[in-house]
């Protein structure tokens, strides 16, 4: 693990709407390839059976001016078609390894991110790294912030979106805080500010001159749509497998951004809506929980509407009552004795219509 403080300070690039974490790559040479090496953590994986060494990872992390870190891996070049050659791999955000935030005021020229990214790279290591006409894309986040003006309104609005049904796309929701759908080509994330910076940045930055105080009151209320770009996405995009940074437009990674989030909000339109009868209020439980708690929450639910919510109460513990409630609540579902499910109250809120932090 390295140090680098960040010296050199450009406003060049600067917006609202900003690239976050990217993935480069490059070809070098075996110079520079033993020179990192010899810096890094090798981790490797060996077949017992057959003594033989199946595959290493090289890897190595640089620690910035305010502890945020970027990955630097070296590799045999065949990963990216270099069969003569080596790889070098850099991942990170630029501005939370500069700022220690990625919040706002961060940078949207990725020509501008790449080169400073080598620079850093190459006073670590005291080499000389390709220029950058050298350097492709293999992943690039696009992020936005805005502010809802309360976390009561973040919190009501991811809990809400959470409860809909997306197709080819995989759910990962934590209440509250964060809204994840996975996909081949892109992943949308909608997050609350504050709860991801208290429990993944925090800590970086305590020993430090970073005003936490004044950035915590800053980002309450502050809900963030950010949209992974994978490798796929952007060979759709440009038709090749090598997408070299200096040919990234940045419209082109606005208009994913737009285009992956205005599908994902004709989904939640029409799929906020009241769900009604046993086979409707089944589906929506497996849609949200594992199929052992699915199991109890729908004999729960089966039950009450059998015998009457106050003969069920009677027959169970108090936690396990309020605790299968407060489930079937998240789910949309009423606690009246006829058990429909219902419409849910949201925070209104179209980041189509609304105002970018500034």
């Amino acid at each position: 693990m390295r140090v680098f403080i960040h010296t050199f300070v450009c406003l060049k690039g600067r917006n609202v709407r900003m690239i976050d974490t990217i993935k480069i790559y490059a070809e070098i040479s075996a110079e520079i390839y033993n020179a990192i090496q010899s810096c890094s953590i090798i981790k490797c994986a060996i077949d017992c059976n057959l003594d033989k060494l199946l595959y290493n990872i090289t890897n190595d992390s640089l620690i910035g001016s305010y502890d945020s870190r970027l990955s630097v891996r070296v590799g045999i070049g065949a990963k990216y078609g270099f069969f003569d050659n080596y790889y070098i791999e850099i991942e990170g955000s630029y501005h939370k390894f500069t700022s220690g935030y990625n919040s706002h005021n961060g940078y949207y020229d990725l020509q501008f991110i790449v080169s400073n990214l080598i620079k850093i790279v190459e006073i670590c290591y005291n080499i000389e790294l390709p220029d950058l006409d050298k350097w492709f894309l293999q992943r690039v986040d696009i992020a936005i912030c805005y502010d809802l003006h309360s976390q009561e309104n973040v919190k009501s609005y991811i809990n809400s979106i959470s409860r809909c049904n997306y197709p080819r796309r995989k759910l990962k929701f934590f209440t509250d805080e964060s809204f994840y759908l996975s996909g081949t080509t892109t992943t949308l994330k909608i997050y609350n500010k504050l709860l991801e910076f208290r429990k993944h940045d925090l800590n970086k930055l305590k020993n430090t001159n970073f005003n936490i105080i004044n950035y915590l009151d800053e980002i309450k209320g502050f809900l963030r749509y950010e949209i992974e770009i994978k490798k796929k996405k952007l060979v759709q995009i440009y038709n090749k497998k090598n997408i070299c940074v200096l040919d990234v437009s940045y419209y082109d990674l606005k208009k994913v951004w737009s285009d992956e989030f205005m599908k994902l909000l004709n989904f939640i339109k029409n799929d906020l809506e009241i769900v009604r009868g046993r086979e409707a209020v089944l589906e929506r439980l497996k849609s949200l929980y594992k199929s052992r708690l699915v199991n109890v929450l729908y004999n729960f639910y089966c039950s009450i509407q059998l015998n009457g919510i106050d003969n069920v109460k009677s027959f169970m513990s108090e936690s396990s009552y309020y605790r299968n409630l407060k489930y079937l609540k998240e789910a949309s579902i009423d606690f009246s004795q006829t058990y429909k499910v219902q419409e849910c109250s949201i925070f209104n809120f179209n980041p189509f219509n609304a105002k970018e932090v500034a």
